[in-house]
C-alpha cells in the first residue's frame, strides 16, 4: 500500500491546509486513516448498494435525509451526527465495515471522484452538483468552523480552491468525472439548484430511481409532506452537528471518535463534542456576499478554462459582475 503524501509544497508564511495524498487526491489529514480510505475505494459494491456522491458543500448532508425519508416513510429521522455515520455513513472516515449491519438496500456516502468511487454497473449513484461559486463559498465557512483547519480571509482560501489544493481536490475536475455518467441507468444527476427550486419534484425523482414501491410511497400525501418537512433546511438545523474538540486524536483514539461522533445528538451530546454550524444558510446566490469584482473576474476566467471543450461548456456561464461588495 502506498505511503500518504503530505502536502509540503507552501512556504513558511502561507497559510497551510492540513492535507494528504492518497492515490494523487487531497483528503483532509484530520480523522482521516489513509489504509481505511484505500481499502474503502477498493470495496466491491453489490447490486443491492446505494452511493450518496458529490464535492464537499453540494448538499449531501440534505440528501441523505431526503433518501432516509423516502426509505422510511417520512419518519421523524435520526440526528445528523447518526444519519451521516450510522444510517448513511461516510465511508472515508467510517470505512467500510460501517456498513456491515446495515439492512439492505445499504446507503453509504462519498465525496469521491468517478475513478475512484468503488463501482458496478449494478449499484446505484446519486451524484449532486452545485453551482461552483456557492459551493467554494459553503466550503470555506465549513473549513473556518472544522477543528484544526487554519482560519484565513475568503481570498486566501479561494486560490486554493481555484488550484484544487483542498480536501478532495479540484471541484470542476470532480463533477465532470460524474458527469460523463449521467445518462447511465444506474446514476442519477441531480443539481442543488433543482432541489431547492421543486424539493417534491426531486424527491419523487430519487423515490423512482430508487425502485418501484418508494414510488409508491411518496404518492401519498402525508409521506410527502413528511419527507419535505424532516429533510427542510431549518430543521436540520434545529437537530444540530456536533465534532469531537480532539483535534489530535491518533491511531486507536481516531476509531474511538468516529464510533461515538456517530451516537451524538443535541441530547446526548458529552464536553469531548462541540456544536458547530454545520448548516450555516443553504442560500442559493450566497456568493454575492463574498465575491469581490476582481475575484469575480478571476473565478470566471478558471471556469471558462476549466470547462472548455468539454461536456459541461455550457453548464454554468459566466456570472455578471455584481456583488455587494
Amino acid at each position: 500500500m502506498a505511503e500518504p503524501k503530505k502536502d509540503m509544497s507552501k512556504s513558511d508564511d502561507e497559510p497551510k491546509y492540513p492535507l494528504i495524498k492518497i492515490r494523487d487526491l487531497y483528503f483532509p489529514e484530520f480523522f482521516l486513516v489513509p489504509e481505511i480510505v484505500e481499502a474503502m475505494m477498493d470495496y466491491k459494491p453489490t447490486k443491492d448498494d446505494i452511493f450518496i456522491v458529490t464535492y464537499p458543500k453540494c448538499g449531501t448532508t440534505w440528501a441523505q435525509f431526503l433518501v432516509w425519508e423516502i426509505m422510511h416513510k417520512g419518519a421523524y429521522p435520526p440526528s445528523p451526527n447518526q444519519i451521516m455515520f450510522q444510517h448513511i455513513p461516510f465511508l472515508e472516515f467510517t470505512g467500510i465495515d460501517a456498513i456491515k449491519n446495515l439492512p439492505k438496500p445499504r446507503v453509504m456516502k462519498t465525496h469521491l471522484p468517478f475513478h475512484l468511487q468503488p463501482y458496478s454497473p449494478s449499484a446505484k449513484y446519486i451524484y449532486i452538483a452545485r453551482n461552483p461559486w456557492d459551493c467554494s463559498v459553503s466550503y470555506y465557512h465549513h473549513h473556518q468552523m472544522e477543528p484544526g483547519m487554519p482560519q484565513m480571509e475568503f481570498d486566501q482560501y479561494l486560490k486554493f480552491f481555484m488550484k484544487g489544493e483542498i480536501g478532495w481536490g479540484d471541484f470542476f475536475d470532480h463533477v465532470l468525472s460524474w458527469f460523463k455518467h449521467k445518462n447511465d441507468p444506474n446514476v442519477l444527476f441531480l443539481t442543488y439548484e433543482d432541489m431547492k427550486k421543486d424539493t417534491r419534484k426531486v424527491i419523487v425523482q430519487i423515490a423512482q430511481f430508487l425502485g418501484e414501491s418508494y414510488y409508491q410511497d411518496v404518492q401519498n400525501e402525508e409521506i410527502m409532506e413528511n419527507c419535505i418537512k424532516h429533510s427542510n433546511f431549518k430543521f436540520l438545523k434545529s437537530l444540530g452537528m456536533f465534532f469531537p474538540t480532539n483535534v489530535n486524536a491518533q491511531g486507536n483514539e481516531i476509531s474511538d471518535a468516529v464510533k461515538q461522533i456517530g451516537t451524538v445528538d443535541r441530547n446526548t451530546a458529552v464536553e469531548t463534542f462541540k456544536e458547530v454550524e454545520f448548516f450555516r444558510k443553504g442560500e442559493i446566490g450566497d456568493w454575492r456576499n463574498h465575491f469581490s469584482q476582481d475575484q469575480i473576474k478571476a473565478f470566471n476566467d478558471h471556469l471558462i478554462n476549466k470547462l472548455k471543450g468539454t461536456e459541461m461548456e455550457n453548464f454554468w456561464k459566466p456570472v455578471e459582475k455584481e456583488t455587494s461588495l
